[in-house]
C-alpha cells in the first residue's frame, strides 16, 4: 500500500497565517493566492447575491423539509396538504431565481472581462 503524505511542516486544509513562521517561497505564496482567489471569484463579484443564496438554499431546506413532514401527513386528510405545498413549491421557486440571477450576473462579468468582448461589440449593431 502506498500512502502519499504531505511534505513535513505542511498543512494544506489551514492557511498560511496559522503558520506564519515558516518561511514561505515567493511561487508557494503566489500559488495560495491564485488558489485562493479562484475559490472566491464568484462571491466578491457580488456578496449579497451570493450571501442571499446561499441563506435561501438554508431557509428552502429547513423550512422544506418540515414542509415535506406535513405533505405527507396530511395526504389522506383531503386538501389539507396544498397550503404545505405552496409554502415549498414558493421556497424553492425562490431559490431558483436568486440561483439564476447569480448566475446572469457573472456571466455578464465574464463576458465583460473577456479579452474578446471589446471586439465582438464593436460589430454588433444595437
Amino acid at each position: 500500500m502506498d500512502l502519499e503524505y504531505a511534505p513535513k511542516g505542511h498543512v494544506d486544509m489551514l492557511t498560511p497565517f496559522l503558520f506564519s513562521k515558516q518561511h514561505r517561497s515567493d511561487d508557494e505564496v503566489a500559488e495560495w493566492e491564485a488558489h485562493q482567489a479562484k475559490l472566491s471569484k464568484g462571491y466578491y463579484e457580488s456578496p449579497w447575491l451570493s450571501g442571499m443564496v446561499t441563506f435561501s438554499g438554508f431557509v428552502a431546506a429547513f423550512i422544506g423539509s418540515f414542509a415535506v413532514l406535513l405533505i405527507v401527513a396530511n395526504l389522506r386528510h383531503g386538501t389539507v396538504w396544498v397550503p404545505y405545498t405552496v409554502i415549498m413549491v414558493a421556497l424553492v421557486a425562490g431559490h431558483l431565481c436568486l440561483r439564476a440571477a447569480r448566475y446572469q450576473k457573472r456571466r455578464r462579468v465574464r463576458r465583460r472581462n473577456s479579452p474578446g468582448h471589446a471586439d465582438a461589440d464593436a460589430g454588433s449593431v444595437r
